[in-house]
């Protein structure tokens, strides 16, 4: 007889889930409710189920699922306390750093401090998905926007609602209720990627890819399954290619490489607002997501990783290599590794006004000091 306590012999059946269509999902989500789980899985009980459906919805979607077999690290068929607790915090860590890389996109020249200009290229990127604004430095989009740079605050509040953020992720994610303890753990990682950030020198077309591109063409170059925005960015668009083959195949292939970018560099025109903008015959009329220099970098990424021409044929991008590539378009490879004998003297010149803030908020690491 089959073992139903055990998650690993469950037998799901997902459908679409009525009224689940959200940005990040535009096609919406599948997942299992209870009557059919327990129709499906008799003699498994209302607790398992339960369980399973981690934000408590009524469903079991497949990312759920998925997710409570990979916890199971000890395969013995059930989700430990423990266990959902480590990789919930694994999690948030990645989640807390990635909040202090975010609030750099909006502190555009990296003195701790959100000014009127910098908030308006940020509205800017939010509300227009395809804007090529990201690499352009203040002085430029002062210009731009006809507007003297003023500061209206630092990152202070940033920082509170990236916690507050990461309290509504572990309950919805993992169902997990953050404790006192781990919110501290998790406002040490911010802090420890403020500390980092002081010695990422790269700023505007010179930083990275997470910092210049637009939320559409960074989404599509990052999602990895199909349907599903990985940052949030427009991916309804016919592509050529399945972002899931990575998973299904355990590679991508060139051909699948290069549809991919070609997919992130090339969408139509849109207003300041985001908004379509049509010719007279009502078509949709050609635009660029992606400077040249930006296919350029994102190429020398890939090559760098594979040790291949972009321009050849028959590569191929294996799971280990993709990690790779993210990490160089995100910006994070190194680190973990980055601070490792530093001293205040290694800290570059356009990061001092970093430098200011973080010793006088008492943020700066003692080896600053």
């Amino acid at each position: 007889m089959t073992d139903l306590t055990n998650i690993h012999n469950l037998k799901m059946e997902y459908k679409h889930i009525e009224n689940s269509e959200t940005d990040w999902n535009p096609k919406g989500v599948e997942g299992c409710d209870e009557q059919t789980f327990l129709r499906n899985n008799k003699g498994a009980n209302k607790s398992i189920f339960n369980s399973l459906d981690i934000n408590k919805d009524g469903y079991i979607t497949e990312q759920e699922y998925s997710l409570s077999c990979a916890l199971d690290l000890d395969n013995n068929g059930t989700v430990s306390k423990e266990e959902r607790d480590n990789a919930c915090m694994e999690q948030m860590k990645f989640f807390a750093r990635r909040e202090i890389d975010k609030w750099f996109k909006v502190d555009k020249n990296r003195d701790g401090f959100g000014s009127n200009v910098e908030w308006q290229s940020w509205s800017t990127y939010n509300k227009n998905g395809k804007t090529l604004e990201g690499s352009m430095s203040n002085e430029a989009l002062s210009k731009k926007y006809n507007m003297k740079e003023e500061i209206l605050e630092d990152m202070q509040g940033w920082l509170d609602n990236s916690i507050e953020g990461l309290k509504s992720d572990a309950k919805e994610m993992y169902g997990v209720e953050l404790s006192p303890k781990q919110i501290i753990e998790l406002k040490k990682e911010q802090m420890k990627q403020l500390n980092t950030w002081l010695m990422k020198e790269g700023d505007n077309e010179e930083s990275s890819f997470y910092q210049q591109l637009n939320l559409d063409a960074y989404t599509r170059l990052m999602s990895t399954v199909d349907n599903e925005a990985c940052c949030g960015g427009d991916i309804c668009e016919f592509s050529n290619f399945s972002p899931s083959n990575l998973d299904r195949n355990g590679k991508y292939t060139a051909d699948e490489m290069k549809a991919r970018l070609a997919w992130a560099e090339n969408s139509y025109l849109v207003d300041d607002n985001g908004k379509t903008v049509y010719d007279e015959n009502g078509q949709t009329i050609p635009a660029k997501m992606m400077t040249p220099e930006q296919v350029e970098m994102y190429k020398e990424i890939v090559e760098s990783v594979t040790g291949k021409p972009w321009d050849s044929d028959g590569w191929e991008v294996t799971a280990e290599q993709w990690n790779t590539i993210c990490e160089k378009v995100n910006g994070t490879e190194g680190d973990e590794e980055r601070l490792n004998g530093k001293t205040r003297a290694d800290i570059p010149q356009n990061r001092q006004a970093l430098l200011r803030f973080l010793e006088e908020k008492g943020w700066l690491y003692e080896q600053f000091k």
